[in-house]
């Protein structure tokens, strides 16, 4: 009898652990949508576990979660979100997340000194102000037919580079190139952490890595040699997060 008992207790325990266990850990599905619309290829990652995966075609996906666990989404074209998993999620293993489209905001121009008549705005122009042409276009140049391309789709002029008094006009300038390609670099590398900032949001950084606010840029930069902002553009996020979780560990260890 007593044996029987125990048995018994035991068998409720180990139900009742059981579903605590359950309940508090789920494989759950999902599906994004914007505007009606399935929404494809957005990163879900899941901040505490830093496993994550990709929403398919279908804008339908997968993912291991527990309770209180916090969910990021991130996509170029929309604004990031993170979702908290609550026991209703668990129980249903079921999550319907609707993203909203970034819209970049240009700033706003004030034009002084114009009525809304185009007719007196236009006669209101002071002579001079705009800009006079060097060209004249007759009726009859409408008709001319232009001459036969020579030289091929998108290809370069057979031009003699000493023909023009020892210059090169019309060879390819490699040196401005290069220096656009330069330029662009520059550009993404400023505007790298205002953006991985805006994304991953203030306190990922604070609470999460426990970098001070007034060193995230200096500990960014301490990130570079991992090649951080290439995988950043390359829309990479889960190797993104591995830089940063165990660079950080490596920089605290520097300051201390």
């Amino acid at each position: 009898m007593m044996k029987r008992k125990l048995t018994c207790l035991f068998l409720l325990v180990f139900f009742a652990m059981k579903s605590f266990s359950q309940e508090k850990c789920a494989l759950i599905s999902g599906k994004i949508i914007s505007s009606n619309n399935s929404v494809s290829n957005v990163h879900i990652v899941n901040l505490n576990t830093k496993l994550g995966t990709v929403s398919n075609d279908d804008g339908d996906f997968e993912i291991m979660v527990s309770l209180n666990d916090t969910l990021l989404f991130s996509s170029i074209e929309y604004e990031r979100k993170e979702i908290s998993i609550t026991r209703n999620y668990i129980k249903y293993k079921r999550i319907m997340v609707e993203l909203i489209p970034s819209v970049n905001e240009l700033d706003e121009v004030f034009i002084e000194g114009l009525t809304g008549n185009l007719n007196y705005d236009i006669n209101k122009v002071p002579s001079g102000a705009s800009p006079n042409h060097t060209f004249l276009l007759k009726p009859g140049d409408l008709k001319k037919s232009l001459p036969a391309d020579t030289h091929g789709f998108l290809e370069a002029p057979n031009v003699n580079p000493f023909s023009m008094g020892g210059g090169v006009l019309g060879l390819p300038d490699r040196r401005y190139e290069a220096e656009q390609r330069l330029k662009r670099e520059i550009a993404r590398k400023k505007q790298f952490p205002s953006k991985i900032i805006k994304q991953f949001g203030l306190a990922y950084f604070t609470d999460k890595l426990h970098i001070p606010e007034e060193k995230i840029y200096h500990f960014l930069a301490y990130c570079e040699d991992r090649n951080i902002i290439g995988e950043y553009y390359n829309n990479n996020l889960l190797k993104v997060i591995q830089i940063l979780q165990e660079e950080s560990k490596s920089y605290h260890e520097i300051k201390e």
